[in-house]
């Protein structure tokens, strides 16, 4: 890709001040050339009526590792909006905290599609999906 590229400092900076990623506790830990970590820590106010995490949010930190690992491919400007996402969950989340991984499968000039897996803090895999986002360039 031509053009210039944020740095994964300023970027962590800037995702980490999203207001959504600040509501559900979200803290973007790690960001390498198409692959993010982030943390989501468990909180009460997150959980489902059975007393597990929702899958709503659990869905939203996987969302979330993958737009940030595509966004450390992105030309400064670019913007990834997420068109689809499919995530199987594979164990519930009652405690501790979850960590999100997002890597980037095909960064393509209009579509991205990306792999992320949500662990829990013990390291059971709790959810796997994919991602499918549409690349705008400004």
């Amino acid at each position: 890709m031509s053009g210039s590229r944020e740095t994964p400092e300023a970027l962590q900076v800037r995702v980490n001040a999203s207001p959504f990623y600040r509501l559900l506790g979200f803290e973007v830990v790690e960001v390498g050339e198409g692959v993010a970590r982030v943390r989501m820590p468990y909180r009460e106010d997150l959980l489902q009526f059975q007393g597990a995490v929702h899958g709503g949010a659990i869905f939203s930190i996987a969302d979330a590792a993958v737009a940030v690992a595509l966004l450390t491919l992105a030309d400064h400007g670019e913007e990834a909006v997420t068109i689809e996402g499919k995530l199987n969950y594979l164990a519930k989340v009652t405690q501790g905290e979850l960590v999100a991984v997002g890597r980037v499968v095909h960064h393509g000039r209009s579509v991205a599609l990306g792999d992320t897996e949500v662990f829990r803090s013990d390291g059971k895999l709790c959810a796997k999906g994919l991602m499918t986002y549409t690349l705008i360039h400004r």
